[in-house]
């Protein structure tokens, strides 16, 4: 996926805070859970608007203190990973 495509969520699934720190997603149509940290939690958070990728990464070097070095990697792994859950629309 190029990093200007639009990145939305799976309108099927929901976030609740946890009392620590991160919180978990929950997919209605299957049921199933997936923790975030709080990293995790901050990237969905971001995905409230319509963003892509570059936008995204953007966003969080003005979030963190001490971004990786590989933040876009990191950040396009991540993202992979819910569209394999099928936490991302499309």
């Amino acid at each position: 996926m190029g990093t200007d495509a639009p990145i939305r969520k799976n309108p099927q699934v929901v976030y609740r805070p946890l009392a620590g720190e991160g919180g978990v997603l929950l997919h209605l149509e299957s049921g199933a859970y997936h923790g975030l940290n709080e990293i995790g939690t901050l990237i969905w958070g971001l995905l409230d608007e319509d963003t892509t990728v570059e936008a995204l990464v953007a966003d969080l070097r003005e979030h963190l203190l001490d971004p990786p070095e590989d933040l876009d990697g990191e950040v396009e792994r991540f993202l992979a990973d819910l569209r394999e859950r099928n936490l991302l629309a499309g």
